[in-house]
């Protein structure tokens, strides 16, 4: 068991006392549980651009995702995200509610930041894919968007949303997983974040789980209803047509991709073809911006399949492309890469996996653009290794400040040594010719300055983000390892810790010290596994 050095200020003896607040919410006859802990801190003032900044000080606050325990709450929790600013003085804590018939401990399960009122805070969008409807009982799903303000998150604004909101498409079932996945951007241009809720096991007509996207457009008042959008596979602007079990919405990332004022929308379907191609499955859906929305014409599409002749090795398979997504000009030209994770691939051990990268075009995804990446790529640390899982968590971003977005890869499975599914990160860099292995750098609890050692099960890299963590210069990464084990937890109930590395010209370079749901337990929760999930742009897909 590893003693985890905790970030100054931030290291905890006893639980904290909930000395500021806890009360519950309800919106559409669904409960928020919220809990907020004071904390001295020092306010500070960042530069540049940031990804989930709350509070506005223009350095990013960390919103992650835990698995309740020891709680003493009004409310079985059926999950717990816990935010930490950089200047507002407190840590606040949202738990879902399990309803007296039991259920899955889903909330926080996809997490996004976005800015979806337009006042210059980020506001922060939790899934609850299981959640109740509380109108039809079933379990379908909900989301809730809780505001920023120079303060914080404005918890008594929270809004809520579910497929029995007045003007959502669709209607609530059971196990539509509604927020499943989520994704913020400005689709329509209007300076304003949207917010794309994926719903992938959705049945369309007698379809079962083909799966739903809804689009929900930013307005003054936050994400609203009106002029909503359904995407499924049944619509003629979609490629594709909805079958049983494509898992459309599994993932989604919004992002520029042409070079117009509007973000673009990328979906992804990674049970595709799944037992029907012995070349690849998943499916990669582009669907462009505009004024209007997304808009109905001119979607592209690429399968794992259609890949297969760019892996250079008949044995290397794309199996369930789309399991991760991201998007981010990598080459610097002005139009953004999709980069789409199959941790699923063989390569040419199963689960080995690797990511496919789309060069930006203004025609969209082809995969003649496409160029694949693995542990046999060159200049790639490590050996790829059947349940590696490479490319089961992604971020893109600039941190080397060269004005092309790197591209942070975990591979939570990768075994260290002897120590299976001890995980590790590989950040790719960009470069005038695309993303390459070319100067990449690889981490593992192994290695100096990072905090922990490498252990059985850690899963180091199941969750990473590339944010403003200073304030200062290129942006900055974080990495969870949720199922690492501190001092003070118990055996196979792991706090799990979140690690930080600072950008630089060269590269990540790893910060001293972590965050462990330990140092974050309060008298009313301990979150554990903590680093399930962590606010960026986009959130969902496989869990480790």
């Amino acid at each position: 068991m590893s003693v985890l050095a905790v970030a100054a200020g931030l290291a905890v003896s006893a639980p904290a006392q909930a000395a500021d607040e806890f009360r519950t919410l309800a919106r559409e006859g669904v409960t928020l549980q919220y809990h907020r802990v004071a904390k001295a801190t020092t306010a500070v003032k960042g530069t540049g651009a940031t990804r989930s900044d709350f509070d506005g000080d223009g350095v990013d606050d960390i919103a992650a995702t835990g698995d309740p325990g020891d709680f003493n709450l009004p409310h079985h929790p059926t999950g717990v995200v816990v935010v930490r600013y950089s200047s507002a003085p407190q840590v606040d804590y949202f738990a879902g509610v399990l309803p007296p018939d039991g259920g899955a401990h889903t909330f926080g399960m996809a997490l996004v930041a976005g800015d979806f009122n337009g006042d210059g805070y980020d506001d922060l969008a939790i899934g609850d894919m299981d959640e109740v409807d509380p109108g039809n009982k079933t379990r379908a799903g909900g989301v809730w968007v809780i505001p920023g303000s120079r303060t914080g998150l404005v918890v008594d604004s929270v809004q809520h949303v579910n497929q029995s909101s007045p003007g959502v498409p669709g209607g609530a079932e059971d196990f539509d997983w509604f927020g499943s996945a989520l994704a913020a951007g400005d689709i329509n241009g209007d300076g304003r974040d949207d917010l794309a809720i994926g719903a992938f096991r959705e049945a369309i007509g007698s379809v079962e789980d083909a799966g739903a996207v809804t689009v929900l457009y930013g307005s003054v008042g936050g994400v609203t209803t009106a002029g909503a959008q359904q995407l499924h596979q049944d619509q003629a602007a979609v490629p594709g047509s909805a079958e049983r079990g494509d898992h459309f919405g599994r993932t989604l990332a919004i992002g520029k991709v042409n070079n117009d004022r509007y973000a673009d929308l990328v979906i992804g379907a990674p049970q595709e073809n799944d037992g029907q191609s012995w070349d690849g499955t998943g499916m990669v859906t582009l669907m462009w911006g505009a004024a209007s929305g997304v808009k109905l014409s001119g979607a592209t599409s690429v399968t794992g399949a259609a890949v297969y002749p760019k892996t250079g090795d008949e044995n290397t398979v794309a199996w369930y492309l789309g399991e991760t997504l991201a998007i981010g000009d990598v080459n610097g030209d002005g139009l953004g890469e999709v980069v789409a994770g199959a941790p699923g691939a063989q390569t040419p051990g199963i689960r080995g996996g690797l990511i496919a990268v789309f060069t930006g075009r203004s025609g969209g995804l082809s995969r003649d653009a496409a160029k694949i990446i693995n542990q046999r790529t060159a200049g790639v640390p490590g050996t790829p290794e059947q349940e590696d899982n490479f490319g089961g968590a992604l971020a893109v971003g600039d941190v080397t400040g060269d004005g092309r977005a790197d591209v942070l890869v975990g591979a939570p499975g990768e075994a260290i040594g002897t120590k299976a599914a001890a995980g590790t990160i590989v950040l790719l860099k960009g470069s005038a010719s695309g993303l390459t292995g070319t100067g990449a750098q690889g981490f593992d609890q192994d290695h100096s300055v990072v905090p922990g050692g490498a252990e059985r099960n850690d899963a180091f890299g199941n969750s990473v983000a590339i944010l403003n963590l200073n304030g200062t210069g290129p942006l900055d990464a974080v990495v969870a390892s949720n199922g690492e084990e501190v001092a003070g937890d118990l055996a196979g109930y792991p706090s799990g810790t979140i690690s930080r590395f600072h950008g630089s010209s060269a590269g990540l370079v790893a910060q001293a010290g972590s965050w462990s749901g330990l140092s974050l337990r309060t008298d009313r929760l301990w979150p554990r596994r903590y680093g399930m999930r962590i606010a960026g742009p986009q959130s969902g897909g496989v869990l480790y």
